[in-house]
């Protein structure tokens, strides 16, 4: 009975049930890979043989390149099946509701992109074998898989810079309280200082260049049709929108890491915003890549390696973070849960002081007008002093948390004597 506990025990680990799930999931899709769908992969290379007049025959170098690329595809997908069905049962499990809404997301997201990458490549050869024309299949890639990236692409960048401006947002109080209170925030200074305004400058920049240069390089034809013409001016016009909001995200999370001291929570935040940033680039450059490049074994292998492979490994980055910050939002103790609390909290006290400044508002417009001024100047101070001593609660527990942060150093010389670096602590 004591040796099932401790195995119980050992498996209900979340690093051992994303392992074994993992290696389950990997060892099943590589199996199919290698048999069922080396058969399909067989029939595509035979039909652009004949189609294309050119011989699509794999060397043994060839052929051994492929398989290591398998390897890492369903190494993928085993990783996905594992990450969304052990994180699965405690994402919903989050107390705070922030961060559980957040937490979904992303691992909604992370869970897409580790498991449809592998149909994702293979479809590739696979489409091939439908008969249908080289436009059509080219539209089913675009809208089945590569909006769908697109959309997790843009769903990560989102949570993840708002992860950032939660820990720059403690940062910045920080500082504020060395500086008696001046302001250091650049986004509550003057308009010119707000690097969001600077990003989205840059955000359309980038795109007036990459709409034409999408055009330029694959131009409209005229053999197209009228539906599949739509489709190639949609798709241009989005993949430039993807292109320039992956500049203005790297320009904007560049300037809020810069505000961040240095810790190896920093460190993890620079490294997952570089993988995001090249997911939402690589979706500009990827699909062109694939339409223009000449058909061949060599060239089909570069791009795979080129292209497929390091989107395989920025995932597989992105996966490994988010894995490490669901352990935190799932540890009500941890500082990522007590700083999330402590923007619901401040959000909520602002509310609460809203409502109760709007409610104290109609009373005095119903009040005798002979008095309405004075009224009016005594609900104002009334209506003040909740604020303060919201402000002056924030401000003590802040104080206690980084009261708190020192009596760490004491216990501990890994500790740090700030909010900010205890919760990058918590990402190491």
């Amino acid at each position: 009975m004591e040796l099932l506990n401790k195995i119980i025990k050992f498996f209900s680990k979340l690093r051992i049930q994303i392992l074994v799930l993992g290696i389950i999931g990997w060892g099943v899709a590589l199996s199919i890979d290698r048999t069922y769908v080396e058969d399909y992969r067989n029939k595509s290379d035979e039909i652009f043989t004949n189609a294309k007049q050119f011989q699509m025959v794999r060397t043994k170098q060839e052929n051994a390149a492929f398989i290591i690329l398998s390897i890492f595809e369903t190494g993928l997908f085993g990783l996905g099946i594992g990450f969304f069905v052990s994180l699965g049962f405690r994402v919903f499990k989050i107390k705070n509701t922030m961060l559980r809404k957040r937490m979904i997301w992303c691992w909604a997201a992370i869970s897409y992109f580790c498991v449809t990458w592998w149909p994702h490549s293979t479809s590739h050869f696979l489409i091939l074998t439908t008969g249908r024309s080289p436009i059509d299949n080219y539209i089913t890639m675009e809208t089945t898989f590569h909006w769908t990236l697109t959309f997790c692409s843009s769903t990560l960048a989102y949570f993840q810079y708002d992860l950032i401006q939660l820990m720059r947002d403690v940062a910045i109080m920080r500082k504020k309280m060395l500086s008696s209170g001046k302001e250091v925030d650049p986004l509550k200074q003057e308009w010119y200082k707000n690097y969001h305004y600077h990003s989205i400058v840059i955000g359309i920049i980038i795109l007036a260049i990459a709409i034409p240069v999408a055009f330029h390089f694959d131009p409209l034809t005229p053999a197209l049709e009228r539906y599949q013409r739509f489709f190639y001016v949609t798709f241009h016009i989005v993949n430039s929108a993807v292109a320039a909001v992956g500049f203005a995200f790297a320009y904007a999370v560049t300037r809020t890491i810069l505000l961040l001291p240095p810790s190896p929570g920093r460190k993890v935040s620079i490294i997952s915003s570089i993988a995001i940033t090249f997911l939402f680039i690589i979706q500009y450059i990827h699909p062109m890549v694939h339409v223009k490049t000449k058909l061949s074994m060599k060239n089909t292998i570069a791009i795979d390696y080129g292209f497929h492979v390091p989107i395989v490994l920025a995932t597989g980055v992105l996966a490994f973070y988010q894995f490490r910050m669901m352990e935190l939002a799932t540890d009500d103790k941890s500082a990522l849960s007590i700083a999330v609390r402590m923007r619901s909290d401040s959000k909520s006290a602002s509310k609460g002081s809203s409502l109760k400044s709007a409610d104290n508002a109609s009373q005095s417009q119903s009040s005798n007008s002979n008095f309405s001024t004075s009224i009016q100047v005594d609900q104002l101070k009334s209506t003040t002093q909740p604020l303060d001593q919201s402000n002056n609660k924030n401000s003590i527990e802040m104080n206690e948390l980084d009261t708190n942060a020192k009596d760490n150093i004491n216990n501990s010389d890994n500790d740090s004597n700030n909010i900010s670096i205890i919760i990058e602590k918590d990402y190491k």
